[in-house]
Formats: C-alpha cells, structure tokens, sequence
C-alpha cells in the first residue's frame, strides 16, 4: 500500500521524468563519453568484468550498443511494473549513471594531470 500523491512516495512518482532524463544523461552518455575518453589515454583501461572484454574485442561502440539493451530493457520493465514499484528502475539508473561518470572524471582527471 502506498500514497500515490502526498509524502516522499508521491514526489518520487512525479519525478519520474527528471530521473529517467537524468539516467540517460549520466548512466548512458556521461559513461560513454567519459569511458571513450579515458581509453584514449595511457595507463587508463576499462575494469568491468563484463564491458571491458567487450571493448577489447569490439571498441567502445559495444558499450553504446549495451547502454542502448540496458536502458531499452530497462524502459520495458519499467512500463509494465505497478506504479507504486517503478520508480526504482530510473532512480537506480540514475544512481548508478552520477556514480560512474563521477569516478570515470576522477579516473580521466587524475590520467590527465598526473
């Protein structure tokens, strides 16, 4: 049981748009664009179990092709959960997207002046 308008669950609801804007901002281009640029320095290499074997075999387009599954699946599942448990889904991208390019600018701004 929830509120759909009042208390932190209703403005959560109502943020939807902004998340999901945001998630695609910085979990699906700030990642990208920092990860390519990152890669195009030395001593900078990709360490995700999962993306880095796949750059290494395909380039950096095989992480865009996966932040367009991600997102798109991600988009899927959101449609056809029940409201009051959505939210999740854009909130967690968005996490996950400031985290990420956040430590990816660390990473490429350290490889730069260090």
């Amino acid at each position: 049981m929830y509120r759909s308008r009042g208390g932190s669950a209703g403005r959560l609801q109502r943020l939807q748009p902004t998340l999901w804007l945001l998630a695609v901002a910085c979990f699906g281009v700030g990642d990208l664009v920092t990860t390519a640029v990152g890669l195009r320095l030395s001593g900078v290499v990709e360490a995700g179990p999962l993306v880095g074997p796949l750059i290494d075999r395909y380039g950096v387009a095989s992480l865009f092709v996966l932040k367009l599954l991600t997102i798109g699946l991600s988009y899927g599942i959101w449609r056809v959960l029940p409201t009051a448990n959505r939210v999740g889904i854009p909130l967690g991208l968005a996490v996950l997207g400031v985290a990420v390019t956040g430590w990816n600018t660390v990473i490429v701004s350290t490889a730069l002046l260090g």
